[in-house]
């Protein structure tokens, strides 16, 4: 008869915790911009442009006090436009980024914000049909923020999230100084697995 009660209570607790946490894929569309803050020179900042993530997320709720935790890892790819007053230099880059949420759930919506952690693996300029490595040129990890909306439509996730960031990915750059910040629009939908 204990040996059935233990058992009991462990399938018990392994429901609980398996309630508690979702896992799964997830894929992104984004809209990045570069925002020039202090920027003393003739270059302009370009229209958004589109991009994609794709990755999986953890949520994890927290038992009690009603919060979650979901901290995201992705492959990012984003691209981006400045002018130089005379030619367009189009930029893609190529991250890691580790977005880590916290939430709350109010009626069917979920709001989260949190810090997001970025990585650059590559950076390529396209300048008059000249495409250059320019890695170098950046930081190999920033930090950023975000915020946003989402709600859950039976196993789907649906996000819609700012990104912003809290200091400068690079202070110089095809020959100008000034204080690149990478900013977008995050729109994703994840598949719970579990």
């Amino acid at each position: 008869m204990k040996k059935i009660l233990i058992l009991g209570l462990m399938l018990c607790l392994v429901y609980s915790v398996s309630a508690q946490v979702n896992f799964g894929p997830r894929v992104t569309a984004t809209s990045t911009k570069i925002s020039l803050k202090e920027n003393a020179t003739a270059i302009k900042e370009g229209d958004g442009e589109f991009g994609y993530q794709y990755g999986v997320f953890l949520r994890m709720k927290v038992p009690v006090i009603g919060i979650y935790v979901q901290p995201e890892l992705l492959f990012s790819n984003s691209n981006a436009t400045l002018n130089d007053g005379n030619d367009d230099i189009d930029f893609s880059f190529n991250r890691i980024d580790v977005p880590v949420m916290v939430g709350a759930k109010i009626g069917p919506l979920r709001i989260n914000a949190g810090p997001s952690f970025r990585f650059m693996t590559s950076a390529e300029q396209s300048l008059a049909g000249v495409t250059t490595d320019v890695k170098n040129n950046y930081k190999d990890s920033t930090v950023g923020y975000q915020a946003g909306i989402g709600f859950d439509l039976l196993k789907f996730v649906v996000d819609l999230k700012y990104e912003g960031s809290l200091d400068s990915f690079a202070e110089e750059g095809q020959g100008f100084n000034v204080d690149q910040r990478m900013n977008q629009w995050v729109f994703g939908v994840g598949f719970k697995l579990f």
